[in-house]
C-alpha cells in the first residue's frame, strides 16, 4: 500500500479519491449528483450574499444541463459586462427561462459545446437595482450597451412591471457543482408546480440561474426585485417561501426597505444593496433578544 501511494501521481483522480479529506461529490455528465441525500450545510448563512448594488440577468434559451462549468470562459460578452459593472458594484449572470417572460432572447450565439466566440453575442436582459421595487426589461444587451447609463439612471425604466411581480431565480448550474444541478433542479421544479396552483392574476417568474456562489448552501433561491438570497432550500420549503412573496391579489405586495427585517430568516443569506457586515447585523437585529448573544458569540470565533 505504501509503495502504491509513493508511485501514484498526486494529480490523479484515484489519489484524490483515496486520500482527500474533503467530501467527494460525484456527478453524471449533466452535473446531477449520484449520491441520494442532500445534507444541509451547518455553516452560517447570514452575511454570505456577495455585495452588489445592481444585478444584470442575461436570458438564454440554452438549458442549464448544457452549460459549461465556467460560462465566462466561453462568453466574451459576459466577461466584458462584468468588467463594466464592477466599478458600480454590479454583477451579471445568465438565466434560463423555459416559460419565456417579458424579456425574450433576441439572439443566442451558441454552439453544441458552448458559446460561439466567433459571432457577436446579444441577449434580452433584466436589470435590478438596490432599493428599487422596479426592474428594467431590456430587449437587447450587447457589447455596445451603455452600462453606466443603465445602472445610474434615476428615470423611470422603459418597461417597469406592476409592483406585485416577483421573480424567483434558482441556481441549477450542475456542471459547476452537482449539488446545484440536483437539489436546485428539484426546488425549481417544485416552484413551478406551486406557481401553477396560484390564481391566473399572480405575476411570478421562475428562472434557473447560473453560478451565484455558495453552492455549499444549495439550493440557492434569489428573489428579486427584493434582492433577498436564500440558501439550504428544499422542495418542502417552497410553499412557505412562495407564500411570503406572493400575497393574495387583494393584498398589494409590500416591498421591504433595505433595512427591513428578513423574511424566511432561517434560510436568509443576505440582500442586494447591503455589505456583508450590514447583512449580518440586520439578521442579528431581527432575532429575539435571547438569541442575539449566541449569534454575537459565534461571529467572534
Amino acid at each position: 500500500m505504501r509503495l502504491a501511494q509513493a508511485i501514484q501521481p498526486r494529480s490523479s483522480a484515484l489519489y484524490r479519491f483515496r486520500f482527500s479529506s474533503s467530501p467527494i461529490y460525484f456527478s453524471n455528465r449533466k452535473g446531477v449528483c449520484t449520491r441520494p441525500d442532500h445534507p444541509i450545510s451547518p455553516d452560517p448563512l447570514h452575511g454570505t450574499t456577495p455585495e452588489h448594488d445592481a444585478w444584470l440577468v442575461l436570458h438564454t434559451t440554452r438549458p442549464p444541463s448544457t452549460w459549461p462549468p465556467r460560462i465566462e470562459a466561453s462568453s466574451p460578452l459576459l466577461r466584458e459586462l462584468k468588467r463594466k459593472l464592477t466599478p458600480f458594484k454590479g454583477t451579471v449572470t445568465f438565466a434560463y427561462s423555459p416559460e419565456g417572460g417579458k424579456a425574450q432572447p433576441t439572439h443566442d450565439a451558441e454552439t453544441d459545446f458552448g458559446w460561439d466566440e466567433a459571432g457577436p453575442e446579444a441577449y434580452a436582459a433584466t436589470l435590478y437595482r438596490a432599493g428599487s421595487s422596479e426592474c428594467v426589461d431590456l430587449p437587447r444587451v450587447d457589447a455596445s450597451t451603455d452600462v453606466r447609463s443603465l445602472v445610474n439612471s434615476t428615470a423611470g425604466p422603459p418597461a417597469a412591471p406592476p409592483n406585485d411581480e416577483v421573480h424567483f431565480y434558482v441556481c441549477t448550474h450542475g456542471s459547476r457543482d452537482c449539488r446545484c444541478g440536483d437539489v436546485g433542479a428539484d426546488v425549481a421544479d417544485t416552484l413551478r408546480e406551486e406557481v401553477a396552483k396560484l390564481p391566473p392574476s399572480s405575476r411570478v417568474r421562475i428562472s434557473e440561474v447560473a453560478h451565484v456562489g455558495g453552492h455549499v448552501w444549495a439550493a440557492n433561491v434569489l428573489v428579486y426585485p427584493f434582492g433577498d438570497w436564500f440558501g439550504n432550500v428544499r422542495p418542502r420549503d417552497v410553499p412557505s417561501l412562495l407564500s411570503l412573496f406572493t400575497p393574495p391579489a387583494s393584498s398589494p405586495l409590500d416591498y421591504p426597505s433595505l433595512t427591513s427585517h428578513p423574511l424566511f430568516r432561517a434560510h436568509w443569506r443576505g440582500r442586494m444593496g447591503l455589505s456583508k457586515d450590514q447583512q449580518a447585523k440586520l439578521y442579528s437585529d431581527s432575532l429575539p433578544k435571547e438569541e442575539r448573544a449566541e449569534v454575537s458569540t459565534d461571529s467572534s470565533q
